[in-house]
């Protein structure tokens, strides 16, 4: 049957899953054209061939037309860049449906004359009040709405429902237990909340003082991690827009000229063409404005030749400036309230001596790079006081980590409880507050908290490690543990057997096609898409 009538009447297509999936890979991931098989020369007329059979063009034609209709249904506009990619969705889905009626077929799977025709005398797309429309008229339409003959139309029709056997035996495949159920059930509802003891560097810094020697162990080792940044000064000059505006010069006759071209555009509400005078001043805002706006445009249409040509000097004078500016050296990272960031960026895109220029706001910056100080290893005096943080830093994160395990094996051998522990040392106890597997954690952010967080119980509530996050180390121990509702899960348990059983059949289905694709001769027209830049 075709694709249009296929999706009208519920077909396999429309309830599996390949027009999401397109539509998710379009709107959402991307699509690759690499799926689609090997792109070579194909027999005229065809789209692609699958194991030696082949998908006619005006088949794909036809899928693509409609896929396009129906994506924009459902998003709106589709930007023109996209279209080859609903064509490769649609062209994926044809090849799909042939790969799964082809081993449909080896697997002994068969379509009887008696099936096809009660399927197509039960289809809605061929009935009128509940009626077969008979062999005449769907002899008909097949012919005049479809522009095919019965022949080729039943032919497909038997194919796709070859392909929906095979579904439907995929999916009789994916079970799932009720003790699965429930297991599914807890990972999205149990939550727990568990009582945290935090361990900070920051809290640790002022406790050392590094010895010379340490320092120039430390420098010594990480001595290529000591480097400086590239350094790039600037000579300058900037243009405001005032700076353009006092070029622009009217005279009293060419305000007059254009109110006497143009009388229609001063017109009153009465429709009675308005005193020059009454309007001379909005003449010269506007003659004005546009005079500006030429300005702008020739000035830098100029420019571009002058950087070629002149020195930044020459350009500064030309334009009534009285000095060029020089910057003080800046790195390609550097957050300067004299530089804008455009102009920083800028002037790490050309070379020493060239000139440039870029817009900035309603400002024109013409600059020179004058000087490139080059990225060089620092000696152990010019970075002393980089490699004392450093070294501070990581002695304190020891520090840090080392507080946490002491803490946390006093809790273990003591049996007393982080509870009473956090408090014989005056150390803060909190509480994340309830949170799920799939939940975010507050303060505490880690994968592995979040899986063995659940493992922990009243007998033992304790977390065996410590756990770190955003530089901090964190002791863990169970407060209180929140199980599922038996009677909210009963009532629960059809629709997430239903989402459940359609995720299973939807992974089933993609396993198979990706091995039939693996096993299969695939190869498509390489005149079907057209390049993309």
């Amino acid at each position: 049957m075709s694709l249009d009538l296929l999706r009208r009447s519920q077909s396999w297509l429309t309830r599996g899953v390949l027009i999401l999936l397109a539509i998710t890979f379009i709107f959402g991931f991307g699509f690759s054209i690499t799926r689609l098989g090997s792109i070579k020369s194909v027999p005229q007329g065809t789209a692609a061939e699958v194991n030696g059979e082949k998908i006619p063009l005006p088949e794909f034609y036809k899928a693509r037309d409609i896929f396009y209709r129906q994506i924009r249904q459902q998003h709106g506009e589709i930007p023109e860049r996209t279209f080859n990619f609903i064509g490769i969705a649609a062209l994926n889905q044809l090849i799909d449906l042939k790969l799964m009626a082809q081993k449909a077929k080896q697997l002994g799977f068969r379509i009887t004359d008696e099936e096809l025709s009660e399927t197509i005398r039960s289809n809605p797309a061929f009935q009128v009040d509940g009626k077969f429309i008979g062999a005449e008229a769907y002899k008909s339409y097949v012919e005049q709405a479809l522009n095919e003959t019965v022949g080729e139309f039943e032919s497909k029709y038997r194919e796709e429902l070859l392909a929906q056997k095979l579904v439907n035996f995929i999916n009789t495949t994916a079970k799932v237990t009720d003790e699965e159920l429930l297991n599914l059930y807890k990972m999205q509802n149990e939550k727990v909340n568990v009582y945290f003891v935090s361990f900070s560097p920051e809290n640790f810094m002022s406790s050392f003082s590094p010895t010379e020697e340490e320092i120039k162990d430390y420098y010594e080792e990480h001595k290529r991690e000591f480097k400086t940044q590239e350094l790039r000064s600037i000579r300058y000059i900037t243009l405001s827009p005032e700076d353009l505006t006092k070029r622009v010069s009217l005279s009293e006759e060419e305000i007059k000229a254009y109110y006497d071209a143009y009388p229609n555009e001063f017109k009153s509400e009465k429709n009675e063409v308005r005193p020059f005078s009454e309007v001379r001043n909005e003449i010269e805002v506007k003659i004005h404005k546009q005079r500006e706006e030429s300005v702008r445009t020739e000035f830098l249409k100029k420019l571009e030749e002058q950087i070629q040509k002149e020195s930044l000097s020459k350009i500064a004078e030309e334009n009534g400036l009285e000095k060029v500016k020089e910057s003080k050296p800046f790195s390609a990272t550097a957050n300067s309230a004299d530089t804008p960031p455009q102009i920083i960026q800028r002037a790490f895109s050309i070379g020493e001596g060239e000139m440039t220029f870029s817009q900035v706001e309603d400002n024109i910056w013409v600059i020179e790079l004058t000087k490139i100080v080059p990225s060089h290893l620092e000696e152990l005096e010019e970075a002393k006081e980089e490699v004392i943080q450093e070294l501070k830093s990581v002695k304190a994160k020891e520090a840090a980590q080392s507080k946490a395990e002491e803490v946390l094996n006093k809790a273990k051998t003591s049996g007393e409880g982080l509870e009473k522990i956090a408090k014989s040392l005056g150390l803060k106890l909190e509480e994340t507050g309830y949170f799920a597997r799939t939940g975010n954690i507050a303060e505490i952010s880690t994968d592995d908290l979040q899986i063995d967080a659940f493992s922990l119980a009243d007998k033992n509530p304790l977390a065996s490690k410590v756990y770190s996050a955003h530089d901090k180390f964190y002791v863990i121990s169970l407060k209180e543990k929140q199980g599922i509702n038996p009677k909210e899960f009963e009532e629960k348990k059809t629709e997430l057997k239903e989402s459940e059983l359609s995720k299973r059949r939807r992974e089933l289905y993609l396993d198979w096609i990706q091995k039939l694709r693996q096993e299969s001769k695939i190869v498509v027209n390489e005149n079907l898409f057209t390049p993309q830049g």
